[in-house]
């Protein structure tokens, strides 16, 4: 005869809570252009800092985004279908363009595993003090 185990506050708690973790990808957190943008990228269609195209350093030239597009991070290929059907290398005659938000002037890193239920480097940032 089979004897029902019970199920402790604490078990059926976190099997209450998963449900709740997260299963987004991250790195489907675009910001989009609010208007027509430029971004530098260098001759692997990766993002760069805009001094190199204003510079003309190392073959860095910009890529030119519509509104509504995403806007790569630094690092990101435009070569990628995410950004590529939004822009080309060649601007629009007498089209003014924008430079890309302060907030996408930096790199994605990819999430830590830390262990746990759905735990990553990115979710537990907390300020000290």
């Amino acid at each position: 005869m089979r004897k029902p185990l019970p199920i402790t506050g604490a078990v059926a708690a976190a099997l209450l809570a998963l449900p709740g973790c997260s299963t987004r990808n991250e790195w489907d957190d675009d910001y989009v252009a609010t208007g027509d943008t430029a971004v530098c990228v260098d001759r692997d269609g990766r993002r760069i800092d805009d001094d190199h195209c204003d510079r003309r350093r190392g073959g860095a030239s910009f890529f030119f985004l519509r509104t509504g597009a995403p806007i790569p991070y630094y690092g990101d290929s435009v070569r990628n279908p995410r950004y590529a059907r939004y822009g080309s290398y060649n601007g629009t005659w007498g089209t003014s363009y924008a430079r890309a938000p302060r907030a996408t002037q930096m790199s994605r890193s990819a999430a830590v595993s830390r262990g746990g239920l759905g735990a990553t480097g990115r979710g537990f940032g907390g300020r000290g003090g």
